[in-house]
């Protein structure tokens, strides 16, 4: 049996306007529609595309694996979203279909489900067919359906900032339907503690100084010939400014100034990697966003629309960005003086290490490799582990010490420091002031401290009775 392959292809749109898209190949050939839907959706993330792709190269797979015959399109989705949940193989490790699919965890497979029902909608848009030809057709809601549908709106309405715009009669409408097949529930308690998840801060020092060393380099070497600076510098972003792990793979050299109100510090401002404004040293004093700049003056992409796949991507979500027109956001220091060593650094890999572009392989990012390219973040993992490793530390995610831990460790320390939930969300650029509750929690070591505290207090107050009584 043939099993459906999802290849990235270049797509001819029109005359010289072409662009790599995943098509699904089937035993039949290129499964058409979905070619026009991912034409249709190509502005969106190159991850949301790749992963809309695999669903339904999925829903193929499990057609043409599967000999039941269905009266109703949305019959065979039911099939379908059941298998995705339970898997195929039986107690006794058989599997009639052949697909051999593992049972997959709610959120897998809540996102499999929601990514075939839009390519279901758009098909019977785009055809004019009737809600029955629909794989997801909506239904009468049961009253527990609708309770929860108004839940949901509820909290939607609640954190939305145009909520005084939205019409309650469309509401209404709305959650007293139904998808045939809704989101499974996920019932469980949230065992991601996110305490576990963050850089312990005790050894930010021993990673920086002694992690990121270059083998066989004396330790009393100056530090340029002994460091490796870049490493250190996008280690210093994530840790001390809370950056996401790809965002310092979108700085250009332009990006990184002195800052105005203190001079022994570095202003780090994060352009959107799209529709940012260029440097006008590259635009002849125009007002360019990055994606054209980067077109006309290089033949590159923005790094976040190259396919995940090729070492030049970085991704990029969707931060709130400064009011400024010029459509970046600034990196905050904490501890300040961070900024203040951050610079000195800086300074140090632009006169010393930073290998400039080939002359053939011109591009604007701060950061390069060995062969003057731009540096890639699988290069700077393979560094940050090995430097991990010789600081006596385990490179894992419960360990709080993969690169992504120094966000969370960044809003600890702000959290500690007292500040409120705008505060954080304004420092780490997250549009909602709840997006942080995900980087929140405490550690069962701090759990036990505050208890053996709850403890002394409890035996005071109870030895101040006895002293009265």
């Amino acid at each position: 049996m043939f099993h459906p392959l999802v290849i990235r292809t270049t797509i001819h749109i029109e005359e010289k306007n072409e662009i790599r898209l995943p098509v699904i190949y089937t035993q039949n050939g290129v499964l058409k529609s979905y070619l026009d839907y991912s034409i249709y959706k190509r502005n969106k993330s190159m991850s949301w595309i790749d992963a809309s792709a695999r669903a339904v190269c999925l829903l193929v797979e499990f057609v043409e694996f599967n000999s039941t015959y269905f009266k109703y399109p949305a019959d065979l989705f039911s099939a379908f979203s059941d298998k995705l949940f339970s898997g195929t193989i039986n107690q006794n490790g058989e599997d009639p279909t052949g697909l051999r699919w593992r049972k997959r965890s709610i959120q897998n497979g809540n996102k499999i489900i929601s990514y075939v029902t839009q390519y279901s909608d758009w098909l019977c848009d785009h055809k004019e067919l009737n809600n029955k030809d629909n794989l997801n057709p909506w239904r009468e809601a049961t009253s527990h359906e609708e309770r929860l549908n108004w839940a949901a709106y509820s909290h939607k309405h609640k954190n939305a900032f145009l909520a005084h715009t939205w019409s309650k009669k469309t509401a209404q409408d709305r959650n007293k339907s139904s998808r045939n097949v809704r989101y499974q529930q996920d019932h469980r308690a949230n065992d991601n503690n996110s305490a576990l998840n963050r850089f312990p801060d005790e050894y930010i020092d021993d990673l920086i100084h002694k992690g990121f060393v270059k083998p066989g380099v004396l330790a009393t070497a100056p530090a340029y010939t002994r460091l490796e600076l870049r490493d250190i510098l996008i280690t210093m972003l994530l840790h001390f400014g809370g950056l996401r792990r790809s965002e310092p793979f979108h700085l250009w050299l332009e990006d990184i100034e002195l800052h105005p109100e203190n001079s022994n510090e570095a202003l780090v401002l994060v352009y959107e990697p799209e529709i940012g404004q260029s440097p006008v040293s590259y635009t002849n004093g125009r007002i360019e966003v990055r994606e054209e700049t980067l077109a006309k003056n290089f033949q590159l992409l923005p790094r976040n629309k190259y396919e995940k796949s090729k070492k030049v991507y970085a991704g990029w979500k969707n931060n709130k960005l400064s009011p400024s027109k010029k459509n970046y956001m600034v990196v905050n220091w904490f501890e300040p003086s961070a900024g203040e060593q951050f610079l000195f650094y800086w300074r140090l890999y632009l006169s010393k290490q930073r290998v400039s572009p080939h002359k053939n392989r011109k591009h604007p990012y701060a950061f390069t490799n060995q062969f003057g390219d731009p540096y890639s973040i699988d290069a700077f993992e393979r560094k940050y582990k090995k430097a991990i490793e010789r600081v006596g530390l385990v490179f894992e995610k419960d360990l709080g010490t993969t690169p992504h831990g120094h966000r969370y460790a960044y809003i600890n320390r702000l959290e500690k420091a007292g500040v409120g939930n705008l505060f954080v969300a304004n420092a780490v650029h997250h549009k909602s002031i709840k997006s942080q509750d995900s980087y929140k929690s405490l550690s069962p070591k701090e759990i036990r401290s505050e208890f053996k505290c709850l403890e002394s207090k409890t035996k005071r107050i109870l030895e101040l009775r006895s002293a009265y009584e």
